[in-house]
C-alpha cells in the first residue's frame, strides 16, 4: 500500500491525483485505483460501463467504485451525526444535571425534614427515620418512571407520625407517655379512620402538590428521553442502496474523470440529500409539535409546580400539617382513643398554646431557610428550551443543512464550473423540494421512524392534555388518576405513574444501531392538527392550594419560553 507521501514523490501521470485523493480521504488502500485509466465493464454505479465505449476509460474500477459506495455512506452518517452532535449532548448532559439537581433536592429536603421532627416535635430518629426514608425513595422511584402512587406514599407517612404526634400531644410540656408497640401500631393502623381526620384537608393538598410537581419534572425527563431517542434513530438511520448510490454519485464519481478538486453542483446536492433524507419528514411535523408543547410543561415548571420548589418547602407543608393537628386535637383525641380501645386524660395546658404554635412555625421556618438549596436550574432549563426551538424543522431542512456547507459544495445553483453527476458544468435537472418528493415519489422508511412518529404524536397530546391552559386540579377521587374529558365526550385516562408514550419505562431510550430493515409505506401527510382540550373545566379541590398555577383564576403566565417559541413560530412560518 502506498502512502500519500510516496505518491507525491512520483511522476504526476495517469491516476496519480485520484490516488492521492483517494489516500487523503481515508478510502481504502490506494491499490484498488488503477495507475492509468482502465475500462472495467462491471462498473454500474457511477456509469454504466456495459453502455460506454470500451476507448472511454476512467480511473475508478470495480472494486474503487465499490470501497466510494462505502465511503460515501460513512459520509452521510457522519454529517448527520455531527449536525445532531450538539442538540444530542446538550439534552443528554441536561438530563444528567436535572436528575442529580433533584437527587441533592431529595437529600437535602430529607435531611431538613427529620431535624424537624426531631427539633419541634420530639420525635426522635429511630421513630420516624424509616418511614421518611421510605416516602423519599419512593420519590425517586416515580422519577425514575417506575409504579408508584404518590397518594398512597403521603398516607403511609401519615399513618407512620401519627402515633408520635398522638405521644407529643398527650405528654404536653410537664409529662412522660410512654406508648405500647400496641397502641403505637394500632393508631398508626387506624388513623384514615379517625373523625374528623386529625390533618384535615392538609394531607390531601400535600398529596395533590406533591403528584403535580412531581408529575411535571417527570414528564419533563421523559419527554428530553424521547427527544433523545429520536436524535438516535436519525443517526442510525436505515440508507437504502438507491441512497448509497446517489451520495456515491454525487461525492466520488468524479474521481473517475480525474476531478478530485471539483465541487459537486449545488442543485445536484439537494436532489440527492432531500431523496436520501426524505424519510426523516415522516417524524417532522410531531417532532415540531412536541417541541412547543414542551413549552407548556416548562410553564408550569416556572410556576408553583415545580419539583425542587415544593421538595425545597416540603418540610413546611409537613409542619402546617402537624400544626393543623395540634390546634384541633380536641377534636379528633375521643376519637382516636376510642378506635384504639384505651382512653388518656388530657389537662387543658396539655394542649398547644397559641404562642407556641406561632414559635413553632417561625423555628420550622429558620430551619427551612438555613437549609434551602437554591439554584440556576431553571436558567438552564431555558437555556436549553432555547436551544430545542432552534431545532424545529430540523428534519425537514437537514439535507439543505448538508448541501448549504460551501467547504463541500458550490453554492451558485446556476455555476458551470461544478460537478453535475456525468461532468464538470451546469446541473440541469429540475430541483424537487420535500413536500414534492412525499407526494410523488414511492418513499421506503425506516419502521423505526414510523415507531418513533407514534411515540412522538401520543407523548405531544399527553402534553396538550396533562398541560393545558385550563387548571387541571383534581378533586378527591382523582388523585390517582389523572382523567381528563375530550370534546368528543370520552375519557382518556392516564394514571400519574404511565409513560406518556404508553411504553415500558425500563427500555434505554439512549441505545441506537444501525441495523434495522426497511418497509415501504404509503407517506399520508398531516393534516390540520386538533388541540385536544377539556370540555370545561375540572373542578377545583377547595383549598388554597389547589388553585390555579397562575395564581389566579384571570391570570395569564407568559414564559420566557413562550416568548420564544412565538417568535420562532412566526419566523418560520
Amino acid at each position: 500500500m502506498n502512502s500519500v507521501a510516496d505518491l507525491d514523490s512520483g511522476t504526476h501521470t495517469g491516476c496519480h491525483r485520484v490516488k492521492q485523493a483517494y489516500l487523503r480521504e481515508h478510502i481504502g488502500p490506494s491499490d484498488l485505483v488503477p495507475s492509468e485509466p482502465i475500462y472495467d465493464r462491471d462498473i454500474s454505479i457511477c456509469f454504466n460501463a456495459a453502455t460506454k465505449d470500451p476507448s472511454e476509460k476512467t480511473c475508478c474500477s470495480k472494486s474503487s467504485e465499490l470501497s466510494y459506495v462505502t465511503a460515501a455512506e460513512n459520509f452521510l452518517r457522519d454529517t448527520i451525526r455531527i449536525k445532531n452532535a450538539y442538540l444530542k449532548k446538550l439534552v443528554m448532559d441536561h438530563i444528567v444535571q436535572y436528575e442529580e439537581r433533584l437527587e441533592n433536592v431529595i437529600k437535602s429536603s430529607f435531611n431538613r425534614t427529620s431535624q424537624l421532627l426531631i427539633d419541634l416535635y420530639d420525635i426522635p430518629a429511630s421513630a420516624h427515620e424509616e418511614a421518611l426514608r421510605a416516602f423519599y425513595q419512593d420519590i425517586r422511584t416515580y422519577l425514575k418512571m417506575k409504579h408508584v402512587s404518590l397518594y398512597g406514599s403521603v398516607n403511609d407517612l401519615f399513618d407512620s407520625l401519627f402515633p408520635y404526634l398522638y405521644k407529643f400531644i398527650v405528654e404536653g410540656k410537664n409529662s412522660s407517655v410512654t406508648l405500647s408497640p400496641e397502641h403505637i401500631q394500632c393508631l398508626k393502623n387506624k388513623r384514615q379512620d379517625i373523625v374528623p381526620n386529625p390533618f384535615g384537608t392538609q394531607h390531601y393538598n400535600l398529596s395533590h402538590n406533591l403528584n403535580k410537581a412531581l408529575s411535571t419534572a417527570k414528564s419533563y425527563l421523559e419527554v428530553l428521553t424521547l427527544l433523545v431517542e429520536t436524535i438516535n434513530a436519525t443517526d442510525h438511520v436505515t440508507l437504502t442502496e438507491k441512497c448509497q448510490h446517489s451520495v456515491t454519485r454525487l461525492q466520488y464519481c468524479s474521481h473517475c474523470q480525474q476531478e478530485v478538486d471539483i465541487k459537486p453542483c449545488k442543485g445536484f446536492c439537494l436532489n440527492s440529500m432531500r431523496r436520501c433524507l426524505a424519510q426523516l419528514s415522516v417524524i417532522s411535523s410531531d417532532w415540531n409539535g412536541l417541541i412547543m408543547s414542551v413549552g407548556r410543561v416548562q410553564s408550569w415548571m416556572n410556576q408553583k409546580y415545580d419539583a425542587e420548589h415544593m421538595l425545597n418547602h416540603l418540610d413546611g407543608k409537613l409542619d402546617t400539617a402537624i400544626m393543623y393537628a395540634l390546634s384541633n386535637s380536641n377534636h379528633f383525641m375521643d376519637s382516636a382513643q376510642q378506635n384504639c380501645g384505651f382512653k388518656t386524660e388530657i389537662n387543658p395546658k396539655q394542649a398547644a398554646p397559641t404562642g407556641e404554635s406561632s414559635d413553632s412555625s417561625s423555628k420550622s421556618g429558620s430551619l427551612r431557610k438555613k437549609r434551602e438549596i437554591g439554584g440556576e436550574m431553571y436558567e438552564k432549563i431555558l437555556e436549553v428550551m432555547k436551544e430545542l426551538l432552534t431545532s424545529l424543522k430540523m428534519f425537514d431542512t437537514i439535507a439543505d443543512d448538508i448541501c448549504n456547507q460551501e467547504i463541500f459544495y458550490d453554492q451558485d445553483i446556476n455555476s458551470t464550473e461544478c460537478w453535475n453527476g456525468l461532468t464538470k458544468g451546469r446541473y440541469t435537472e429540475v430541483v424537487e423540494d420535500i413536500p414534492t418528493l412525499l407526494t410523488r415519489t414511492a418513499m421506503v422508511i425506516d419502521p423505526r421512524l414510523v415507531s418513533l412518529k407514534d411515540k412522538l404524536a401520543a407523548m405531544r397530546v399527553n402534553l396538550m392534555t396533562r398541560y393545558s391552559d385550563f387548571d387541571y386540579t383534581l378533586d378527591r377521587g382523582h388523585f390517582q388518576s389523572d382523567s381528563f374529558k375530550y370534546g368528543s365526550g370520552d375519557y382518556h385516562h392516564l394514571t400519574d405513574d404511565e409513560d406518556l408514550w404508553g411504553i415500558n419505562s425500563g427500555d434505554d431510550m439512549y441505545s441506537g444501531s444501525g441495523s434495522g430493515t426497511t418497509m415501504e409505506v404509503d407517506v399520508v401527510t398531516d393534516g390540520p392538527g386538533v388541540n385536544l382540550i377539556p370540555t370545561k373545566p375540572i373542578n377545583n379541590f377547595d383549598s388554597e392550594d389547589s388553585q390555579d398555577p397562575s395564581g389566579g383564576s384571570s391570570c395569564l403566565t407568559i414564559s420566557i419560553a413562550t416568548v420564544l417559541m412565538m417568535t420562532l413560530t412566526l419566523t418560520l412560518l
